[in-house]
Formats: C-alpha cells, sequence, structure tokens
C-alpha cells in the first residue's frame, strides 16, 4: 500500500538491527507493542482483531512468559497500544479503534495498570473509555498517550489525501461517550504512533515514518527496515523499537535520525 507522507526532511534509511522475534504461535499478527515500565528487556503485545482480549508478555528471547486477560473488555478490532506513567502508576492502554469499512458509531480504549513479573492472577480489569468523532466513523491504528498527562491522542488512517489527529477530552468519563476533538492533520496510511517524550512523538506507516518536534512541526521522514503496523519507546536514547507482521514476526531497534 502506498503511504503518503507530508512534505519535509527526509534521510536515508537510519541504522537498525532485528532484537527479537515473536515465537508464539498464539501471536498471529503482532498490532501492538508497548515497552514495559517495569523491565529494560520486557514488551508488550497484542493480535489484531480476532485474538481475544489478551495482552502478551513478551521476554528477552521473544517467548511469550505471561498471558493476560481483560477481563469484559471490548475486542472488536484491536490496533495500537501504549505504555505511560504517572504519579508513579505505570500504565498500559489498548486501543481497540480499529474500523476498516467506517461503520462504527463509536470507539474503545482501555486502560489497566502494567502487571508485575510473576503476577499469579492473569486477569485484568480494565478502564473503558468510549470515544465518538465529531464527524462520523473513521478508521485508526493509531493511539498515543502523552507521558505524564495520560492524555489520549487517537490518529486516522486514510487511504489516500491525509488523516487527521484527534484528541481525547483532558476529563474522561467511563459512563458516557466522549468527544474526540480534531487537532492536526496527519499522513494518510498510518498503522501506530508514539509520543518520546511530552512533545517529540512518531507517527508511522507501513514502510516509513516521520518524526514531529512538537505538534504541528514540519516532519523528518526516514524508512523503515520492516513492514509492519507498530511502534514503541525503545530502551536506548534516540531509538524506536518496530514490529513487523505474520507469524514468527520481528522486533527492531531503529535508530532515529
Amino acid at each position: 500500500m502506498l503511504v503518503v507522507m507530508p512534505a519535509g526532511a527526509t534521510t536515508a534509511s537510519p541504522p537498525s538491527k532485528v532484537v527479537r522475534t515473536l515465537w508464539d504461535p498464539a501471536i498471529v499478527e503482532s498490532s501492538g507493542l508497548a515497552r514495559s515500565a517495569y523491565s529494560t528487556t520486557r514488551l508488550w503485545t497484542h493480535n489484531d482483531s480476532g485474538g481475544g482480549p489478551y495482552i502478551y508478555s513478551i521476554g528477552r528471547t521473544g517467548r511469550t512468559t505471561a498471558r493476560y486477560e481483560l477481563v469484559g473488555a471490548s475486542h472488536l478490532d484491536w490496533e495500537a497500544m501504549a505504555g505511560a506513567k504517572r504519579k508513579g502508576v505505570n500504565y498500559l492502554f489498548i486501543g481497540d479503534i480499529g474500523d476498516n469499512r467506517a461503520q462504527r458509531a463509536t470507539i474503545f480504549v482501555h486502560r489497566v495498570r502494567e502487571p508485575r513479573l510473576g503476577s499469579h492472577d492473569h486477569l485484568l480489569n480494565p478502564k473503558t473509555y468510549e470515544f465518538r468523532y465529531p464527524d462520523g466513523p473513521h478508521n485508526a491504528e493509531t493511539l498515543m498517550v502523552r507521558p505524564s498527562t495520560l492524555r489520549i491522542y487517537i490518529v486516522t488512517k486514510a487511504k489516500t489525501g491525509s488523516g487527521e489527529m484527534y484528541v481525547a477530552p483532558k476529563a474522561l468519563s467511563t459512563k458516557h461517550v466522549n468527544v474526540l476533538h480534531k487537532v492536526a492533520p496527519a499522513p494518510a496510511g498510518l498503522t501506530d504512533g508514539v509520543f518520546l517524550n511530552r512533545h517529540r512523538y512518531i507517527l508511522r506507516g507501513y514502510n516509513s515514518a516521520c518524526l514531529y518536534r512538537h505538534l504541528g512541526a514540519a516532519p523528518r521522514r526516514f524508512p523503515l527496515p520492516s513492514k509492519g503496523e507498530s511502534v514503541t519507546r525503545g530502551w536506548r536514547p534516540g531509538h524506536i523499537l518496530i514490529g513487523s507482521e505474520g507469524r514468527d514476526s520481528k522486533i527492531w531497534q531503529v535508530r532515529l535520525p
């Protein structure tokens, strides 16, 4: 699929390498990726639609170390994952935001506390937020959470032209539908994104990504070493981790331009 990226500086392929392979046969289409806040080697992932309400803890060797079920969580089309910390508590956010036919009246984001290794309870009770767009349904695969504030951003996946970035209200309700607010245009064909800090963020497509210094800034576009749908912050400064697709999919470490 052709991914239309905005105008801006373009760099050559940055240094990259495979850092692990996801060996679990139950992970057939890794669609979200998040770095653990408790470990310098642990990753989290989940399957795309049809995979059930499960998140997987992935260790250094690429083997699954634990599987957790989000009790009662919707899982029509899980497309993205994000990690963030506030007031000493580490959270994982999972976005049930996919909508290939643009028919869903509302979408959902589930929030759980990140489980610690060694936990024997593999059932998680999520806090679920329901959202709607102000201008009708959209397909989206990009969920970002701003560090410290836990502000949720969702970016639509337009097939042509450009997508849009939406932000959730500061105060969220679990009882009523929350209305998203449009804040900026975005490239078409996006598959994920991540905040690197309070201001800098990455938006990725299948084959390339854009680095933004702040909201609305001109991006720096760079190619990615593998087609995929996920991105998270790397453990090494100035690096990101990206996921690829299919069984035995690879996780790549990519140095930012």
